[in-house]
């Protein structure tokens, strides 16, 4: 184990043990009520590599319910709460479930799509997918949380505030509106704004009181249904008082919250993963500032790696920050925070061509800094609605030529509170973290032959 796990384990021991005693009381005991949660099979090589291909297809073209596989959503069962983007492709229904669970653990993402030849259904008492009307494989449903349904304030429940993302994860959208999008930059694959219109009935609390979050953060690890935290949201512009003083928002929204935490955890480090746009400040020294304030770990999104590319289709960060000025953030975030603390995030089987794509790859994992490839969907909200995704082949493929590249630069997976995207069960809209899992696995059983 690595220097990093080790401290990181030794922070957040009494948060981890809560979560496995929390684990075991709700998976491994028959709940007659709830009978889709139950206990992951032991991961093998052959199922793990099964169970990536069906994630990265069911990402890639969504999947139908049946009403018979939504029984129970909003009372046994976590329904979707889109906290930040609408991921589904095509118009979509209330309630879906948020994500769910294949029999080894791995974690997708709900996609719906009315196309779609994947469905999911209920026979025999158990819930399974099936392509092309033929089985595939079985799936079961996340519990829902009990702080779900506890008011954070009168009328306002806890999960309209901070909800649970994943089987560990607890996600705060500080900023629900990207600015960005005001001068007509927002990212071309991104509907953060258009979602704001049409998901207002289970859309995160635009603004949430210092109380709010600090209540609904104390109820959710009493609880012990959660690990680790991640912010992330649009970008906030910087704004001029009368008196000439410029607030940077961003940061001090992001600062607060961080704040509120810290006083509901009762403790200076908590497992905060910050996911935001790059400081702006030319020296850069805000971001020693941000880790004495408690955040832990970080995350500037790139997106794109190709410098025309990145220009054309992320034209708000290009224009505010800029793409030099960005990976001098990630280089200088890296130096501050240490090894497994620092991460992007880039947008595959959009736009970027394979060999861009790994040039970004290879340039992160030089500098420990932990590359995310997300599955791009079609999403309504931008011009690529109606587009479609690479077949789930193309990911997969594309995701071992990722862990190739981060091993062999010593960037294996991080651990889950400097990198909530690392986390197989986080529920990323990701297959890295599936595939390094899968290589673990594969050097364990090759050490017990040994």
């Amino acid at each position: 184990m690595s220097p990093m796990n080790v401290e990181t384990n030794r922070l957040f021991t009494d948060i981890n043990k809560k979560y496995e005693e929390w684990h075991k009381a709700t998976y491994y005991v028959k709940n007659l009520k709830a009978p889709q949660i139950k206990p992951p099979l032991d991961p093998t090589p052959e199922g793990l590599e099964k169970e990536i291909w069906v994630k990265a297809s069911l990402l890639a073209d969504g999947l139908r319910f049946d009403d018979s596989a939504l029984e129970g959503i909003c009372d046994v069962y976590r329904e979707q709460s889109r906290w930040l983007f609408d991921w589904n492709i095509s118009e979509h229904r209330y309630y879906l479930p948020e994500e769910l669970l294949l029999p080894m653990d791995s974690v997708v993402q709900v996609r719906e799509n009315s196309d779609s030849r994947w469905m999911c259904t209920v026979e025999d008492g158990a819930m399974v997918l099936k392509r092309d009307g033929k089985f595939v494989i079985e799936c079961r449903h996340i519990p829902r949380p009990k702080y779900y349904s506890m008011e954070a304030s009168p009328g306002i429940i806890m999960r309209r505030i901070a909800p649970k993302r994943g089987q560990d994860c607890l996600v705060l959208n500080y900023a629900p509106f990207c600015m960005y999008w005001t001068t007509d930059d927002g990212c071309q694959f991104c509907n953060i704004v258009p979602n704001m219109r049409w998901t207002k009935d289970d859309l995160q609390v635009t603004k949430r009181s210092f109380d709010q979050i600090l209540k609904t953060t104390k109820a959710a690890f009493d609880e012990g249904c959660l690990k680790h935290i991640l912010l992330t949201g649009g970008y906030l512009s910087k704004h001029k008082k009368k008196t000439g003083e410029e607030i940077d928002r961003e940061d001090k929204m992001i600062l607060d919250i961080i704040h509120a935490q810290q006083e509901a955890l009762k403790r200076d480090d908590i497992p905060v993963n910050v996911i935001r746009t790059a400081p702006e400040d030319k020296d850069l020294k805000s971001i020693e500032e941000h880790k004495k304030k408690g955040a832990y770990s970080v995350a500037y999104n790139l997106e794109v790696w190709d410098p025309t590319l990145f220009k054309k289709y992320c034209p708000g960060k290009d224009k505010v920050q800029g793409r030099d000025h960005w990976l001098r953030a990630l280089e200088v975030a890296a130096e501050v925070y240490g090894p497994g603390r620092v991460s992007t995030h880039f947008v595959t089987g959009f736009i970027e061509p394979e060999e861009s794509l790994l040039e970004g790859i290879e340039w992160c994992s030089e500098r420990g800094i932990g590359s995310i490839p997300l599955v791009w969907s079609p999403v309504k909200g931008t011009k690529y609605d109606g587009f479609r995704a690479p077949q789930a082949e193309w990911f997969v493929e594309m995701v071992k030529k990722i862990a190739d590249i981060r091993l062999k630069h010593g960037v294996d997976a991080f651990e889950p509170a400097a990198l909530p995207n690392d986390c197989y069960l986080c529920a990323m809209p990701s297959l890295i973290a599936d595939e390094l899992r899968l290589r673990r696995v594969k050097r364990e059983l090759e050490e017990k032959k040994k």
